[in-house]
């Protein structure tokens, strides 16, 4: 089996350390452990087993990750390591060489990867920047007639940062059920919404064909504890758990007591607080700047998220225009034809406010000399 390079990573991997100020992170700067925790908490942190624990995540963890979701219990729930092999687990699950995928797209591009290795063939469902970033579900629809066996989407969406609208999701459920295919919904933004949103609902729920996944990294703001999960009938989630023995085996127990404390209801909404704040702040930074003054770039205005999708009119490849950057600025941002959409940039919102007011600020002396 042949896999194909995941560039967004594969870069970031490679580069994100190797600069003075990198706005390729669309998650939220953490806090420590001294930030989370009495003393009293520390002192049993310190005194956990080292061990391999629940594999599947402890009890606790996976009923507080339920609480998030109306009508899911423990038995819905697994935990991975990230949301990426939560991801990964449901498209081995559920993929083969005689299926075919649907996959929202710009995206994360992770599924693009994994799902040409697995199935037969993937479908990309292209959103549309001139109606705000909406699928096109004729498209769809068509596409659905044509047999596929699972559609993957991003709510709210990574890298646009749009939320789909109710009648949206409903009738995106209603077609799935339809034609009698698989949804996995990526939740991971869901309460990193910005001023003037409410928290986004969830697909969970909608109906039985419907599968979510999730993690720490993005809206939780903690993306060093590796904690993701998969929300699921729990006939999916046996057959996830029986190839996770074949990855990760599990996560870090330290890991999973950190996130069980992040992801009870008091702390958790504590926490998504002071991701929207943070975010709503730093998009205000941002746009600000995008507004000054005419540097070719334009964009929609995200919902939620920390990023911001800017389309640029200079004549110059997005991969190209993001190495030069970082070789005479310092400065690394994500190039849009790592999502499948060329003539694009994500820019990081989600880090300290001062790094993102110097990235923006050699980021425009870049942009003025094209």
């Amino acid at each position: 089996m042949d896999i194909q390079t995941f560039l967004l990573e594969r870069n970031q991997s490679a580069f994100e350390n190797e600069v003075e100020i990198n706005l390729t992170e669309s998650g939220v700067h953490p806090l420590a452990i001294n930030d989370l925790f009495t003393p009293t908490e520390v002192d049993a942190l310190l005194s956990l087993p080292i061990g391999y624990g629940h594999t599947e995540g402890t009890p606790q963890l996976r009923s507080a990750i339920a609480s998030w979701y109306p009508g899911a219990d423990a038995e819905n729930v697994l935990v991975t390591t990230g949301g990426s092999e939560a991801n990964f687990l449901i498209a081995w699950a559920l993929l083969d060489a005689r299926a075919d995928m649907g996959l929202m797209v710009p995206n994360f591009m992770q599924l693009d990867g994994i799902g040409k290795a697995f199935a037969n063939r993937v479908h990309p469902i292209r959103l549309q920047p001139e109606r705000d970033w909406r699928i096109d579900f004729d498209k769809l629809e068509s596409r659905l007639k044509q047999g596929l066996k699972l559609v993957s989407i991003v709510n709210p969406h990574n890298p646009t940062g749009t939320i789909m609208r109710a009648d949206d999701m409903r009738r995106l459920v209603a077609l799935v059920e339809q034609y009698d295919t698989y949804l996995l919904v990526d939740e991971i933004y869901r309460g990193a919404e910005l001023e003037g949103h409410a928290e986004t609902p969830s697909f969970w729920g909608m109906s039985e064909r419907v599968m979510v996944t999730s993690s720490t990294s993005k809206s939780v703001a903690h993306a060093g504890l590796r904690i993701g999960w998969m929300v699921a009938p729990p006939a999916i989630v046996r057959q996830c758990m029986r190839r996770q023995d074949y990855t990760t085996i599990g996560t870090s127990p330290l890991s999973q007591y950190i996130a069980c404390r992040l992801l009870q209801p008091q702390k958790r909404a504590e926490i998504l607080a002071r991701t929207r704040s943070i975010l709503t702040a730093n998009f205000h930074l941002a746009e600000t700047w995008i507004t000054a003054k005419d540097r070719g770039l334009d964009f929609i205005r995200p919902q939620a998220g920390g990023m911001i999708f800017v389309k640029y009119r200079h004549a110059l490849n997005s991969s190209e225009l993001s190495r030069r950057l970082r070789g005479s600025q310092s400065v690394f941002i994500v190039a849009g034809d790592w999502f499948g959409m060329d003539g694009y940039l994500r820019i990081g919102i989600g880090g300290e406010k001062e790094k993102l007011r110097q990235g923006l600020s050699r980021l425009g002396q870049f942009l003025d000399q094209l």
